[in-house]
């Protein structure tokens, strides 16, 4: 029996063994007894997509997706207290294909994650496969999960796992996260270090920035810098209504011979009044300095809620392409060609 016949069998003997709680964030349960929490999401879409090359031909294409607006995952999260407000604290995800029930990752099975460490008075350390700095903070900045900065080719720093890496978060100071993480490469890569730094005192107002340095496997570095900032209004008579902005750089190494951009991301997302339901309008933009190559898109999204759990999603996008620029969303892009998704989906989290 190999490895992916017992996995079941595993999972089966854990809700067994384990008192097992339904969660759907990232984020790690507060400290206590030990305990360990199956938790995940399953999302897919319908999408209708054009411009799309295959080969020498592009058209349009009609698909059952993975979602991109919320990425389908499945994870173990746990801690164990150790005393004296010490615990141990470790997290297995892995993303999968609702539409394939295929891994998304066929060479690293916890791809979204891997860690174990400590938390304590003085923070939380851990050491494994890590979600970078920048997607631990800026999803309340730029476009989320899917239809953002870092659809863009220099952007994709913005989100993504870092494996064999280490990663500290700080408590928080009167509101006031600082965060920094190390990825060593280990000879198979360039190594990669982030720093960050978020304000989320509870009130309307949050901010944060990042800054990233990526080394390839030549030594030539790449550098990210990152910065947002989202305002809640009091709810009214209209409902209630969050405004949200972000920035980032991308800045490669001359050797490397990419140009630098920068991308930029400002958007609003309503909630009627006495309904269960969120509406997302987001600017994008990408400008590749030095030449006529760049890159916009509008994003449309809506989220109705059947249930805390349940919801109904809805996507329009539209990406257009100056100059040779090829940004897309699905597929591969065509130079100079824009690309339009309309999409429509169920996502169910437990």
């Amino acid at each position: 029996m190999n490895l992916f016949h017992r996995l079941p069998c595993a999972a089966a003997l854990l809700l067994l063994a384990l008192s097992v709680q339904a969660q759907s964030s990232r984020g790690l349960p507060p400290g206590g007894a030990s305990s360990v929490t199956l938790y995940g999401i399953a999302a897919t879409e319908l999408v209708h997509v054009t411009n799309v090359r295959e080969g020498t031909s592009l058209g349009s294409t009609d698909r059952l997706e993975n979602s991109k607006v919320t990425a389908s995952r499945l994870g173990f999260i746990g801690s164990e207290d150790l005393g004296g407000g010490l615990s141990a604290v470790f997290n297995l995800e892995m993303g999968y294909s609702l539409d394939t029930g295929n891994p998304s990752n066929a060479t690293a099975f916890f791809n979204r994650s891997s860690y174990v460490g400590l938390r304590g008075g003085f923070g939380t350390l851990t050491l494994g496969r890590h979600w970078d700095l920048e997607d631990d903070i800026l999803g309340r900045y730029f476009v989320f999960a899917g239809y953002s900065a870092f659809q863009f080719s220099e952007f994709g720093g913005i989100s993504e796992t870092l494996p064999n890496s280490v990663k500290y978060v700080s408590p928080s100071w009167g509101g006031v996260t600082l965060r920094g993480l190390y990825a060593l490469g280990e000879g198979t890569a360039g190594h990669t270090s982030e720093i960050a730094a978020n304000y989320a005192a509870g009130g309307p107002f949050e901010a944060g920035a990042t800054w990233r340095v990526q080394h390839d496997a030549q030594g030539r570095a790449t550098k990210l810098a990152t910065a947002g900032a989202s305002y809640l209004f009091q709810p009214g008579a209209t409902g209630s209504w969050r405004l949200h902005g972000g920035y980032a750089t991308s800045t490669p190494d001359a050797a490397i011979g990419t140009p630098k951009a920068a991308a930029y991301d400002i958007g609003l997302v309503w909630t009627p009044p006495k309904l269960a339901l969120n509406l997302t309008l987001d600017y994008v933009a990408r400008d590749q300095k030095g030449t006529p190559d760049d890159s916009a898109f509008v994003r449309l999204g809506a989220e109705y809620f059947l249930s805390k759990r349940t919801a109904l999603i809805a996507n329009l996008v539209r990406m257009q392409n100056k100059g040779s620029a090829s940004q897309r969303f699905y597929g591969l892009g065509a130079a100079g060609y824009d690309q339009n998704v309309y999409s429509v989906g169920l996502r169910h989290a437990f």
